[in-house]
């Protein structure tokens, strides 16, 4: 099975978007997955919302997220599952923060059945090509980065 990691925040939802631009950008993933033969994962912050095991949105999600699933239903991508909450401890502290890169190789070490994958994110906390803060660093070569901040449309 081929899955595509996804982020919310950057990849559908970007600066300066213009009217219909969710749409456009699940219908482009629609033609990715059908292409690729891949089904979602979702691996952004609003996860939280996301039951683990179906991958669909709580009954008290909101409408932000309902309207993706909306639209994830009217382009047929398959969304399934999300991933798993990480803690990394520091000191004598545990820091639940999200730590996407440890999130998804226990995701994919909970599913063998992954062949293949790829992450769809903006986060990569990089800066003048300094990746020592990232978040992302183990799954690197599985990257596909976009760019949140960009005037031109980003895809």
């Amino acid at each position: 099975m081929n899955v595509i990691f996804l982020d919310f925040d950057g990849v559908l939802f970007c600066l300066r978007d213009e009217d219909n631009e969710l749409e456009r950008r699940i219908a482009l993933l629609s033609k990715i997955c059908k292409e690729t033969d891949s089904k979602v994962v979702i691996s952004a912050a609003g996860k939280k919302f996301i039951s683990e095991k179906t991958g669909r949105p709580y009954s008290h999600s909101g409408k932000w997220l309902k309207d993706i699933y909306l639209l994830f239903d009217k382009y047929d991508v398959e969304c399934i599952g999300r991933t798993p909450n990480v803690e990394r401890r520091f000191s004598d502290i545990y820091e639940p923060t999200m730590w996407k890169e440890d999130e998804i190789r226990k995701y994919l070490f909970n599913h063998p059945e992954v062949d293949h994958y790829c992450v769809i994110d903006d986060d990569d906390c990089s800066v003048d090509d300094d990746y020592s803060n990232s978040d992302l660093n183990k799954v690197r070569n599985h990257l596909v980065t976009t760019i949140y901040y960009s005037r031109r449309k980003t895809y």
